[in-house]
């Protein structure tokens, strides 16, 4: 048979414990990681859903072979990856179990930094219209990374007055009317010289 092709590293590197785990599993998920970053959002979805699951993920007394037990059958439900499987074996074994939600979100950063998906999340004081969310997206598309796909999410927030607040991947382009007041003041409480 063929020897397995190693997976490479992940673009985005993380160097905390939950980064490590979620750099081992994208290199265990190489050749199916759509399968696998579907598999690991549904579980997300569970622990957001239903306090019995999370429950389940985070409380250490649990014996280790009954929540592995109960981790299967929650995947052969779901129809869960082997991968996926094996990587929720491996985390109750070395009781690092009660992480898998930060694991989860750290595996999404890896998956978008592959596919070129960049989350752009713009803030302003009052919903802008489809137009105007079209000219943001047009506006931002061109300060992305050549060949990036922004993922847009609006949101509004009456505090900044006026004027955006685009976060794109971990970029802030602040161009707010609370912020410009905010500038405008600390240069009005410098003392003349």
């Amino acid at each position: 048979g063929q020897a397995a092709v190693p997976a490479p590293k992940p673009k985005h590197e993380d160097g905390t414990l939950e980064g490590r785990y979620a750099t081992a599993l994208f290199m265990a998920s190489g050749g199916k990681l759509d399968k696998v970053y579907a598999d690991m959002s549904a579980l997300r979805t569970m622990m957001e859903e239903s306090q019995d699951f999370k429950l389940l993920v985070e409380t250490p007394g649990i014996d280790p072979e009954n929540k592995v037990s109960a981790l299967e059958s929650v995947c052969k439900k779901a129809g869960s990856d082997g991968a996926v499987v094996n990587f929720l074996k491996v985390l109750v074994e070395n009781k690092r179990i009660h992480m898998l939600q930060r694991i989860i979100d750290l595996f999404e950063v890896f998956y978008r930094a592959e596919k070129g998906l960049v989350p752009c999340k713009v803030t302003s004081s009052a919903p802008l219209s489809s137009k105007q969310q079209a000219e943001v997206k047009k506006a931002m598309e061109q300060r992305a990374e050549k060949g990036s796909t922004l993922i847009m999410e609006f949101g509004t927030n009456p505090a900044i007055l006026g004027g955006l607040v685009v976060k794109m991947g971990e970029a802030v382009f602040d161009n707010s009317v609370a912020t410009r007041l905010e500038r405008l003041q600390t240069q009005l409480l410098v003392p003349l010289a």
